[in-house]
């Protein structure tokens, strides 16, 4: 079980680290703050998904304990 829990906290690491730089590259290009917040937000929500289906795919149904 602790394997899914340190799975799931490094795919919403990787995601908020994704958002942050995402957000900051295109509001250094040149868009608005609106548009960079907006950016971010939907890189986290991709990457937390993609991340968290692949580590559904990876450990399926593993029996809970006690």
């Amino acid at each position: 079980m602790s394997i899914k829990i340190m799975g799931v906290t490094v795919v919403l690491l990787v995601a908020t680290v994704v958002a942050m730089v995402s957000g900051i590259v295109v509001f250094v290009l040149g868009a608005t703050l609106r548009a960079a917040v907006g950016t971010g937000g939907a890189a986290f929500l991709g990457i937390a998904f993609l991340g968290i289906g692949v580590l559904t795919y990876l450990l399926p149904g593993t029996p809970p304990e006690g």
